[in-house]
């Protein structure tokens, strides 16, 4: 008899575990979203702060161009100009890294749910539905891809514009680079309309994948 309650309470304490972890399954996945969703604002903000940094580069390159008065300062403007704008594209770079890595988690366990749903006209609407974010998820890579692909000769670029510098710092040396430092600027345009593209789709994305409930909109006048 003692035998028998044993077991009975054993297989209650299973069955209530199976529950909970069935009930964690139900609801797990919109945290993952979260997640997500916090992580595409963040690399928003990275960008921006990216773009700012860029423009910092070029005024320090411009300065030291068009202005040679002090090279030792101007050079040391630029130089700290361009190792911080070189971290924050490995900062981007490692952000949306991880953003992908949690959005392929997030649609996986969707339609791993998805599956789950008896109701053919709500799985239906489900299946929509994450078509929807996935593609807009999809978008953001693609234009992520542009971006950086941009982005990668212009560093490259000044780079090698201050090692140049870095050995011959000199007036001549300086006019030796003009032709590279215009077309610096040249080429940041198209990369900081890349880079503001791309933080919109960021953050319409995150606010798509978000459980926050969007502001209500003023009253109208």
């Amino acid at each position: 008899m003692k035998t028998n309650k044993k077991l009975n309470f054993a297989s209650y304490l299973m069955l209530a575990a199976l529950l909970a972890a069935a009930a964690g399954c139900e609801t797990s996945n919109y945290q993952t979203g979260d997640a997500t969703a916090e992580g595409l604002q963040a690399s928003a903000d990275k960008i921006q702060a990216a773009k700012g940094q860029l423009d910092s580069v070029l005024a320090a390159l411009n300065d030291l161009v068009n202005n040679p008065t002090n090279l030792p300062t101007q050079y040391g403007a630029f130089s700290g100009a361009v190792t911080d704008l070189q971290a924050s594209g490995k900062n981007v770079d490692a952000r949306v890294a991880a953003m992908r890595a949690k959005g392929t988690e997030y649609f996986k366990a969707w339609d791993e749910q998805s599956a789950q749903i008896k109701n053919e006209d709500i799985k239906s609407r489900s299946d929509a539905r994450k078509k929807e974010v996935q593609d807009q998820f999809t978008k953001v890579k693609l234009s992520y891809t542009e971006a950086r692909d941009a982005y990668r000769p212009l560093m490259s670029d000044l780079l090698d514009i201050r090692t140049a510098l870095g050995t011959d710092l000199t007036i001549g040396g300086v006019a030796a680079i003009k032709g590279a430092a215009q077309k610096a600027n040249q080429d940041a345009v198209p990369l900081k309309k890349a880079g503001d593209d791309l933080s919109a789709q960021l953050k319409d994305l995150g606010a798509a994948m978000s459980t926050s409930t969007p502001a209500p909109a003023p009253p109208a006048k």
